[in-house]
């Protein structure tokens, strides 16, 4: 069976449940709003830093167009019948000014016309000279690697009548742009790189990778990352988190002014969620604590609402067990429990003077004393048990004057008894006696019954063989009569018969006479016929005469078998008329047997139920035996009942 538990792990069960899932569910709603917040900040903060590096980036740029701006300005630059000669005079006065790695002139096709050692002969391969003839503005040149050394081209074409008749190129050293890359320091292994119009990476702060140009689209490929990649290379800005080689990282992007190119800044999460988790981990553990700290409280609490609660309890306890006399120890507090275990002292007094009134009420009872009033000292629900008791006082009062009477009544009934069972034991004497004459009669009478029975067996014996022998003669009648009954119909078939051939006979005399008048006609030649046909005419004749002698014998033949047949039938009906009667008396022989046989039945009946008879006889003889004596016992306990009444004190005085 299980254990019950008591109030006081009841009420530490449910506290610290209700505690612990609070406290688990506000751990759970800090780590994950923790968690919001923090990558809303971080990618907040990225942006705003890849905004800002963009545009210091398009600043270097900027600086870097402005020079050559300035450069293209040079008289002698611009100026028709200048030699190139002085021209590079001017170039290489520049170059000690500003750390150029070289500077040169083209021609609209592309090919140099003066500049340094270490420019190329031809730009027509670059992608600033494509943009050169397409814009007609000035270009920035994806950074390239040439001579051991990376550098930014800055192109801008040199006008004459509003056409480009030649152009002017500068090459800046990288780490113009590389500062701005390496200054931007996120987290331990955070990223920052420039991409082209493709997503091909172009700027990197680590130039080794430069070297690999790899496309953002290969090396992080899936579907949501080139949706990113998209938006990057259309010249937006924004922030987002992404997972590039299966970790999760920050990725800001901001376009580079004057550029096709998109700055990308990228972090993995983890260096940032160090010090979150870490946070974390000591919020939980300060919850713990303060789960731990609750649970002290509430165990004290809960043992002093236990404590106060145990005095009643233990005091119920030992009510239910009957235990009036013990005192209740009142809680000292100004809590419930105080207004409960006053109320149960209260309730215990009042119990125990309730239990003495009623001990005292139902010792009177006891003691034959019915007279005495029951005190009025029960209050509230509890004065029902005052009315049931005066209830009941009255009660007996009016029970033990119905017995007193009837005391004085049984007295006098036992005596009438006793007369009554005397002359009924007088009467089962004699009713016996004649049960018993009765009996002899009926034995009797069964004798006879059983003589006429033996009478009537054998007559049923007689009766049934003489109805085999009928049934043997009426099986035999039928099959003569069967018998009859088919040489009948075999003689009208052999009339029949007779008939055809006295047909038969008729034709044929017909026949051979036809066949003599056609002999007579053919003469000489039909002679020999004519005898055939004489012999068969006699031979009909014959026949004829046959015939008419077989019929007189075959009609004298159905004549007879025609009285035969109803005579047969006569003696048929006088066997139905033997059978039936045969059967008659058999029915009878039957019936006798059967009524001899309920005349049997009935009789030993009669002596079964003739016995019953004698044995209640004898039996109500016993019992008027026992009446009597019984009678005479009620008499003496009516007496002692009159004295045990008359010794009971009621009210309004002594038992009339």
């Amino acid at each position: 069976m299980k254990e019950k538990r008591t109030i006081k792990q009841i009420i530490e069960f449910y506290v610290m449940t209700a505690a612990i899932s609070l406290g688990v569910l506000l751990t759970i709603v800090m780590i994950i709003s923790s968690f919001i917040s923090t990558d809303t900040i971080l990618l907040d903060n990225l942006q705003l830093m890849a905004k800002t590096s963009s545009q210091n980036v398009g600043a270097n740029l900027h600086l870097l167009t402005d020079r050559m701006a300035n450069l293209a300005l040079e008289p002698v630059l611009t100026q028709e019948g200048s030699s190139n000669d002085e021209k590079q005079e001017v170039l290489d006065e520049r170059e000690t000014r500003i750390e150029f790695v070289w500077l040169a002139g083209y021609d609209s096709s592309g090919q140099k016309l003066y500049g340094d050692e270490d420019s190329p002969e031809s730009i027509a391969d670059k992608k600033c000279y494509s943009y050169l003839t397409q814009t007609g503005n000035i270009v920035i040149d994806e950074p390239c690697y040439e001579n051991g050394v990376w550098q930014v081209l800055v192109a801008l074409p040199m006008k004459k009548d509003g056409e480009n008749h030649s152009y002017l190129v500068g090459s800046y050293k990288y780490d113009l742009l590389n500062d701005v890359l390496s200054n931007i320091n996120i987290g331990v292994t955070g990223d920052s790189y420039i991409i082209n119009e493709e997503g091909s990476i172009i700027a990197d702060k680590n130039l080794e990778d430069m070297q690999k140009h790899e496309n953002i689209y290969d090396l992080y490929d899936s579907g949501k990352n080139r949706e990113i990649f998209d938006d990057m290379i259309n010249f937006q800005t924004g922030s987002e988190s992404m997972r590039l080689h299966g970790v999760s990282h920050y990725v800001a992007y901001a376009p580079v002014p004057g550029t096709n190119w998109t700055l990308i800044i990228d972090a993995p999460r983890r260096e940032f969620q160090g010090t979150l988790f870490l946070s974390v981990f000591i919020c939980m553990i300060l919850a713990v604590l303060l789960l731990l700290i609750a649970r002290y409280v509430i165990v004290k609490m809960a043992d002093s609402i236990s404590d106060s609660l145990s005095l009643a309890t233990g005091r119920l306890t030992s009510l239910s067990e009957g235990n009036l006399k013990d005192e209740v120890v009142l809680a000292r507090t100004n809590e419930e429990a105080q207004i409960l275990t006053g109320a149960l002292a209260k309730t215990i007094a009042s119990m125990d003077g309730y239990i003495n009134d009623i001990k005292s009420s139902l010792g009177y009872l006891s003691e034959g004393d019915y007279s005495r009033e029951v005190p009025d000292s029960f209050h509230g629900d509890f004065a029902a048990i005052r009315e049931a008791l005066i209830s009941i006082t009255g009660s007996l009062n009016d029970t033990m004057r119905r017995i007193n009477h009837s005391s004085v009544a049984v007295n006098k009934n036992s005596s009438e008894v006793s007369g009554f069972a005397k002359r009924l034991y007088d009467g089962s004497m004699e009713q016996g006696a004649a049960l018993e004459r009765l009996i002899g009669s009926i034995q009797n009478i069964t004798e006879e019954i059983e003589q006429i029975t033996e009478n009537a067996e054998l007559v049923k014996q007689c009766a049934d063989s003489a109805q085999d022998k009928v049934d043997q003669g009426q099986a035999q009648m039928n099959d003569m009569l069967g018998t009859m009954h088919d040489i009948y119909e075999n003689m009208q078939e052999i009339i029949k018969i007779s008939q055809l051939i006295e047909g038969i006979s008729s034709q044929t005399s017909l026949l051979a006479l036809n066949a003599s008048i056609e002999a007579a006609r053919a003469g000489e030649s039909g002679r020999g016929f004519a005898v055939v046909a004489q012999q068969i005419g006699v031979l009909s004749d014959q026949t004829a005469n046959a015939l008419k002698e077989t019929g007189t014998i075959i009609e004298q033949a159905n004549i007879s078998i025609e009285k035969g047949l109803k005579t047969a039938d006569a003696t048929a009906d006088s066997f139905r008329e033997i059978y039936e009667a045969a059967e008659k008396f058999t029915g009878i022989s039957n019936n006798m047997a059967v009524v001899a046989g309920q005349q049997k039945e009935a009789v030993a009946t009669v002596t079964e139920e003739a016995d019953k008879v004698l044995e209640i006889a004898n039996t109500n003889q016993q019992l008027a035996r026992e009446t009597d004596e019984t009678a005479a016992l009620s008499l003496t306990q009516a007496e002692e009942l009159g004295e045990v009444v008359a010794a009971v004190k009621l009210r309004g005085g002594i038992l009339e």
